[in-house]
């Protein structure tokens, strides 16, 4: 069980990274209810609605700004560092998105990336939410070019200098390789894998995925405070909702936890 415990917690998505209940939002006014659910949190119907009043107002802002921008990265830059300031504060792995909306303002790679991804789809703009195995990060696309947003990264998240973008997402990319080898090496991966040599996770994922991966990262949270039924309901709910190999995999050694008396 510790070898699990340990191999799970290494799948994690941090800052250095059932179909039938999916659909089931508790918000229907915006797409913040993708993320605000019922199964995360216990938010009566005025709590949301003021986070909601919240996002609409910010997006509101957004919208106007963006009528009478004239520079794409300039615009996109100011929506970075705006949302960053007024909206992230504390990063904490595992959070569930409203906490964003809390006091101390805590997020994740996940719903940090959550936040800017609707933002950006309500404002129209082109973007791609990229998963690697212990981060997620957004591309935005705006005249032909691409904008870097790194949730995580309060000081310099925003890039849109070719060069540097391509160097960055390498080194995410080489990261992952760094990692994954080494639980090779300590036999913590999985055996397909093994046999077909070390590999890493660079995907595109819409919303609805990220909302799966949220579900993923609270799976990890409730497996590793030992409350290992609560775990398997949220991962199969992922699962249902983005049934990638790692969600799969996870499905796999929380259900074996959850019942193994």
């Amino acid at each position: 069980m510790k070898k699990i415990l340990i191999g799970l917690m290494l799948f994690t998505l941090h800052a250095t990274i059932s179909q039938a209940t999916g659909d089931k939002y508790l918000s229907n006014d915006t797409k913040l209810g993708l993320f605000i659910r019922s199964e995360f949190d216990h938010l009566d119907a005025e709590e949301v609605k003021s986070y909601e009043e919240r996002y609409a107002t910010m997006l509101n802002k957004f919208r106007e700004k963006q009528a009478s921008s004239k520079s794409d990265v300039l615009f996109l830059k100011q929506v970075f560092y705006t949302v960053h300031r007024k909206m992230l504060g504390e990063y904490e792995q595992y959070v569930t998105f409203s906490d964003i909306f809390k006091k101390e303002k805590k997020y994740d790679c996940v719903t940090g990336t959550a936040l800017y991804a609707l933002i950006l789809d309500d404002l129209g703009i082109d973007y791609q939410v990229h998963e690697t195995d212990y981060h997620v990060y957004l591309m935005a696309f705006a005249g032909g070019k691409e904008y870097l947003f790194e949730s995580t990264d309060a000081l310099a998240g925003f890039a849109w200098d070719a060069k540097e973008i391509a160097e960055r997402r390498a080194f995410v990319n080489q990261e992952s390789l760094r990692i994954n080898t080494e639980l090779n090496m300590a036999g913590l991966s999985s055996n397909e894998e093994t046999q077909q040599g070390v590999t890493y996770i660079d995907n595109v994922v819409n919303l609805r995925q990220l909302a799966g991966l949220h579900y993923y990262n609270q799976a990890l949270k409730q497996f590793n405070t030992n409350d290992h039924k609560e775990a398997y309901k949220m991962i199969i709910i992922a699962q249902g909702i983005y049934p990638s190999q790692r969600i799969k995999n996870a499905s796999t050694f929380m259900f074996a936890a959850a019942f193994e008396d």
